[in-house]
């Protein structure tokens, strides 16, 4: 699948659960909730999905099949292996 086939707005909301579900984890954990580093986090999930979507051949898939719901299953996919990794952060020390 070609990038410019891709609706970045339309991506970023297909996203959002699968960050939600990194800043969930963050926030139980008391970890860092720093800007830089939450836009990284974004950017990982995003570059991961865009690179998965075109990596994806759109013609071999079957009838029904659609972009916006790919993205959503990758997205939750690397959500989930960011929270695994997140596991050995350290939480932020209290004050």
């Amino acid at each position: 699948m070609r990038i410019e086939d891709i609706d970045l707005v339309e991506l970023r909301k297909r996203m959002r659960l699968a960050f939600d579900v990194v800043m969930a984890h963050r926030i139980a954990r008391g970890l860092s909730l720093e800007r830089d580093r939450i836009t990284r986090l974004r950017d990982v999930i995003e570059s991961r999905v865009v690179m998965a979507l075109e990596e994806t051949d759109a013609s071999q898939m079957p009838e029904g099949w659609s972009w916006q719901e790919a993205a959503e299953k990758v997205a939750l996919q690397v959500a989930l292996a960011i929270v695994h990794e997140q596991k050995n952060e350290p939480p932020v020390p209290t004050e």
